[in-house]
């Protein structure tokens, strides 16, 4: 895994143009902190994942997301033969290999019955000849995606909350 030098940024299509919806937005910035917490072997990154996830979708929900991207992203190291390439967690673009997992996490979601166009898109989305360990984390990220989406949407339309005057609780 690597994120990709800066000068590549520009070509790179944004987030907006990859993500259908909030919940691939929240699904790729958590895997971003997940393989951040792989190549640089801090646990904060898994924290900040945790802790964004957990902001947005509760306790139980936001660690169901991050251990779902966990194992996608477990699935890509066991499963790839060479370099994942990945921006920041905050990066508004996406890299080809971020696009095709997304990709990849939107056939799941459109397409619940068929599996095996389910293994050759992950096989195709990270290079190899198989990726069965893929395509079944992409399936079960896929029904978490689709059942924390209403939440994020609730999330988007709720007034911002304002804290108590000072000296009022």
């Amino acid at each position: 895994m690597t994120p990709l030098p800066r000068d590549d940024h520009h070509q790179q299509a944004s987030i907006a143009e990859a993500c259908s919806d909030d919940a691939e937005v929240l699904a790729l910035s958590v895997l971003r902190f997940v393989a951040a917490g792989y190549m640089t072997g801090d646990i904060a990154c898994w924290e900040a994942a945790h802790d964004g996830a957990e902001r947005l979708l509760g306790a139980i929900e936001g660690a169901d997301l991050v251990a779902a991207m966990t194992r996608l992203m477990r699935a890509i190291r066991a499963e790839r033969h060479g370099e994942w390439r990945f921006m920041p967690a905050t990066c508004c673009r996406v890299t080809a290999d971020e696009a095709r997992i997304v990709g990849l996490l939107a056939l799941a979601r459109r397409d619940s019955t068929g599996l095996p166009a389910l293994r050759s898109a992950a096989a195709a989305a990270i290079g190899s000849e198989a990726a069965p360990r893929l395509a079944a984390a992409a399936r079960a990220a896929a029904d978490l995606l689709d059942s924390v989406q209403p939440m994020l949407r609730a999330t988007a339309t709720e007034p911002p909350r304002r804290a108590p005057a000072p000296g009022l609780h």
